[in-house]
């Protein structure tokens, strides 16, 4: 097989249909927008020095993911990095409902559940609700066989309902 050639076209398609997704996940992760949008782009510079790389064993998607994914553990792993913290965000206020609030505190609470789980179930509940991976794709990304992302992905979600005390999220 010849190496593969990553057109401008491509990559600019690639980018078009998946820097939103990459973007998102890369703040889930670190938290802080700014080095967010950094991580996102080392991700599509290392998408486009290594596509020559790319097997099709899995898809686009999978794969681009698999960077972001160790692109950000690099970014926390750097002892700079992890000193970064999340802002707060202040709220517009509007006229809104006690059940629209509720439902929004609801919300925050279940995302800093899912933050405060440890990586292993941090990861693959950001990756099969947030990025809307399968336990397929996800057990690709994460080197681990397809019954173990599946038993994974069961004990975070039990860990989240423990934690949240029983309160169910459609």
């Amino acid at each position: 097989m010849g190496r593969k050639i990553l057109t401008e076209e491509h990559f600019n398609s690639l980018i078009d249909e998946y820097g939103t997704e990459i973007l998102r996940l890369c703040y889930l992760y670190l938290k802080d927008y700014q080095l967010a949008e950094d991580a996102c782009q080392d991700t599509f510079l290392k998408v486009y020095k290594s596509f020559h790389s790319f097997n099709g064993l899995s898809t686009e998607k999978t794969w681009i993911t698999k960077i972001c994914i160790n692109t950000c553990k690099n970014y926390l792993r750097n002892p700079w990095k992890r000193k970064v913290t999340l802002e707060n965000k202040e709220f517009i206020q509007e006229e809104v409902s006690d059940k629209e609030i509720f439902a929004e505190l609801e919300k925050s609470e279940l995302f800093n559940s899912i933050m405060n789980l440890r990586k292993k179930y941090k990861e693959i509940i950001l990756m099969y609700y947030y990025q809307q991976l399968s336990v397929n794709e996800i057990s690709q990304i994460l080197d681990i066989s397809e019954s173990n992302a599946f038993t994974r992905l069961s004990r975070a979600r039990q860990l989240l309902k423990d934690e949240l005390g029983g309160i169910i999220y459609e």
